[in-house]
Formats: structure tokens, sequence, C-alpha cells
């Protein structure tokens, strides 16, 4: 342990060009685990190829761009989630209103009954995330709603690239 104490204080970073380009990328590697962002039933290699992607596309530089980028990977996982809850508010009210109408047939098929014309279930991890997003909404317009959350990301993503742009496009950084 005292060793690796040691051989710490030893070290001063990377030297090369390629070297410090690289590590710079490390706050963003490692700060931004997708662990943080994961909801159930999303697929941590999804959220791991935007997060590499828009590093590789974007190429921050110093804090200042690799706050902003981390911002922008944020909004477009949100985004990247706004059509499957849109699809869960309407496969759950879809489904509720064939519940109500077709009590006896949905309760003989859950019984194990083998009757033709009954729905079939939507899949359970998109209709549970548009009724959540319902219930959250308090029985308001909940499409509306999160047609207004997607505007609002739009507007934030776009105005934090023209911001990296920017940035990015100063001669003596920030």
């Amino acid at each position: 342990m005292l060793a690796n104490k040691n051989n710490a204080r030893k070290s001063t970073g990377p030297k090369s060009a390629v070297g410090k380009l690289k590590s710079s990328q490390n706050a963003i590697k490692h700060g931004l685990s997708t662990e943080k962002f994961m909801v159930i039933g999303e697929k941590a290699d999804e959220l791991i190829y935007i997060k590499d992607e828009l590093v590789n596309q974007l190429k921050p530089i110093g804090i200042h761009q690799e706050i902003i980028v981390s911002k922008l990977i944020d909004i477009a996982i949100r985004m990247k989630r706004i059509p499957i809850i849109e699809a869960g508010i309407l496969n759950h009210e879809m489904l509720e209103y064939e519940a109500d109408t077709y009590k006896n047939k949905v309760a003989s098929k859950v019984e194990g009954d083998e009757t033709d014309n009954v729905i079939l279930p939507s899949n359970i991890i998109i209709r549970k995330t548009g009724l959540s997003f319902a219930r959250d909404c308090n029985q308001g317009s909940s499409l509306l709603k999160l047609n207004t959350i997607e505007d609002k990301l739009l507007s934030k993503y776009f105005k934090l690239l023209n911001e990296l742009r920017n940035e990015q496009n100063k001669k003596g950084g920030f």
C-alpha cells in the first residue's frame, strides 16, 4: 500500500498530445455511469452507445465543454424515453378500455381459457412506464404534458449544442 502511494506521487499524468486528449475524456467516461440514468427495462448498452457516440462526435475539451456534453447526453437519454412513455400511455389506456369492455374474456384468458378474439397484452414495461407517467400527471393530460416536456428538452439540447459549438470555435478556450 505504501508502494502504491509512492508510485502515485511520481505520476505526472500524460505527456503526449494524444495521451492528454485521451485523459481529458476520463470525466465523461467515468463520471457518467449509465446506472445513474437507467430505468427498469432499459438496456445499458443502448445508453452507453448514446454516451459514447455523443462524446466521439462532439469531442469536448476541458471541463466546461465536458459539462455541456454531459448535459447533452442526459437530455438525449430523456428524449429517447419519450416515445416509450407515449406508447405506454396509449397502450395502458387501450388495455383499460378493453379490460372494461371485455372483462369476462380477459378473466377467462387469465384463468387459462384458450378462446380466440382476446386482446394481446402489450409489453408490460412500456405499459408500466406510461402508467407511471400518467399517474404523475395527476389525471391531467399526460400526452400534452409529455409533448411539452419533449419541446423543452429539444430546445435545451440545441441551445447547449450551440453553446458547445461557440465554445469550440473560440481561439483561447473558456
